[in-house]
């Protein structure tokens, strides 16, 4: 296996929690090496990645192999969107849950499974990043100093823009 087909997340067991409404910093990354940096990054900062995920098309995916630090792989989980006309895929998580979800209710496009949550317009970017064969690259942040730090690594690495979304949205609780 070479080096460049492994992406090492750095995730420990910590202070996020599973709440009603769950906040992400996202960026938007054109290859692997560059998520492989703002992950570095973010330890250099000291972001504490609890729960984080990468989506983008199944293909992108193709040959890597995504590891915890304990050395076992991260699941990929298949978003089969009937509108998309490709394969979607997400780590497993708190997003990929959350979109197999919206999944499930009927959602027929990564931007309609979004749009649940995000505004239009928002939803839609992200979805047109994801089928231009980009990495959204979502770091769970679980306070305003965690907000602070994810921003400033994600704007460092990032190829597009940077955001930060709650996905919530009224009934979801």
């Amino acid at each position: 296996m070479l080096q460049s087909d492994v992406l090492l997340l750095l995730l420990r067991e910590t202070s996020v929690t599973e709440e009603t409404s769950p906040r992400f910093a996202v960026g938007t990354f054109d290859t692997w090496p560059q998520v492989r940096e703002a992950l570095r990054d973010g330890g250099l900062r000291g972001i504490v990645l609890d729960s984080l995920n990468c989506l983008a098309l199944e293909r992108i995916f193709a040959g890597k192999h995504i590891l915890a630090p304990d050395g076992k792989r991260v699941a990929i989980q298949l978003l089969p969107f009937p509108g998309n006309v490709e394969s979607i895929a997400c780590t497993s998580g708190v997003l990929a849950d959350r979109l197999v979800q919206r999944l499930r209710a009927g959602a027929r496009s990564l931007g309609d499974a979004l749009g649940h949550w995000l505004i239009p317009r928002h939803a839609a970017g992200f979805e047109f990043e994801v089928r231009a064969g980009k990495i959204l690259f979502w770091m769970q942040i679980a306070n305003s100093d965690g907000e602070r730090r994810a921003y400033q690594c994600l704007l460092t690495h990032s190829s597009g823009s940077v955001g930060v979304h709650d996905l919530f949205a009224p009934g979801d609780g």
